[in-house]
């Protein structure tokens, strides 16, 4: 591991086909992050507080999630079709929700939804829940990706 997590920081390990996400305690080298309740191979997930090697379960490598200060500038490019229209909007309102939490306080709102369930691949997986607790947004680049294939196709 060649970078060195701070607190609160969003990691994120590559396993193949998807990422998985987590907010780092440094107070305990713990990871909080969606996971089974069993371990990383139950899809049954729940928001528990693991190791750092649970966290990245065989993989040897980590990044580190960067965060802008502000939000992101939004599209400037009218969408074509309704699909399209209608994400844009939702990413508008969801960045009005965008506030750049300091590490102790993102460990603090991961720590409060300790025990969570409510797992949602499309709308409620271990990204969604990482980067909510590191900048109030609900929000998952892997999702978004899908969704502008999606809309691409559509055009």
């Amino acid at each position: 591991m060649a970078v060195s997590p701070k607190n609160g920081d969003v990691l994120r390990v590559n396993r193949g086909l998807y990422s998985h996400y987590g907010v780092y305690a440094a107070d305990k080298n713990h990871v909080i992050h969606y996971t089974g309740a069993t371990g990383p191979n139950d899809f049954n997930g729940i928001v528990r507080e693991t190791s750092l090697d649970e966290f990245l379960n065989g993989s040897e490598n980590f990044s580190v999630c960067t965060f802008p200060e502000h939000p992101l500038s939004l599209p400037t490019v009218p969408a074509k079709n309704p699909l399209a229209k209608i994400l844009q909007l939702a990413r508008v309102i969801k960045l009005m929700d965008y506030h750049l939490y300091s590490g102790d306080e993102t460990v603090k709102r991961a720590r409060s939804k300790l025990g969570q369930g409510g797992y949602n691949l499309a709308f409620n997986n271990c990204e969604h829940f990482a980067v909510w607790c590191r900048t109030g947004v609900k929000d998952s680049s892997q999702v978004n990706n899908i969704l502008n294939i999606i809309t691409h196709i559509l055009d």
